[in-house]
């Protein structure tokens, strides 16, 4: 186990309306208020989803689409830079459901719109996290 620590620097609290991608208006908004580092947490509807599930086999994420609007039950992920190239990585999972209560879960990839709402807190850190690649898994994992 790795792990650092920081202290709350401010939260930001973001409404993304319809038509707005969760994943990149996060990043967006990151970049515009040179956020670098944080905990996410979200709630709201989307007009389809699409969610990955990393396959350890061929160390790729397998694309799941769902294509209908969705609640989103939960939203969770984190902030950090690459650690190369300083560019801003939100890593962020999502559970949605569906109307007969069903949920789907995933790694959140581009291709989420907001179909009503998504209200998104983000509580920005003191402390940069990064991230580097790891060779194992190929993929850029956080560097603590």
């Amino acid at each position: 186990m790795k792990s650092t620590s920081g202290r709350i620097k401010k939260i930001h609290f973001l409404k993304l309306e319809k038509g707005d991608d969760i994943l990149s208006s996060i990043i967006k908004y990151c970049e515009n208020k040179e956020l670098k580092s944080g905990a996410l947490l979200g709630l709201g509807a989307v007009e389809k989803a699409s969610l990955g599930f990393f396959d350890m086999n061929s160390k790729t994420y397998l694309k799941n689409n769902y294509d209908f609007n969705a609640e989103i039950v939960n939203c969770t992920g984190n902030i950090a830079q690459n650690g190369k190239t300083g560019e801003y990585m939100a890593h962020i999972h999502m559970i949605i459901g569906d109307r007969e209560g069903r949920t789907y879960g995933g790694h959140v990839l581009p291709g989420n719109p907001i179909s009503v709402t998504g209200e998104f807190i983000i509580i920005e850190t003191d402390s940069l996290l990064k991230r580097r690649t790891d060779n194992d898994f190929n993929l850029l994992l956080l560097d603590l």
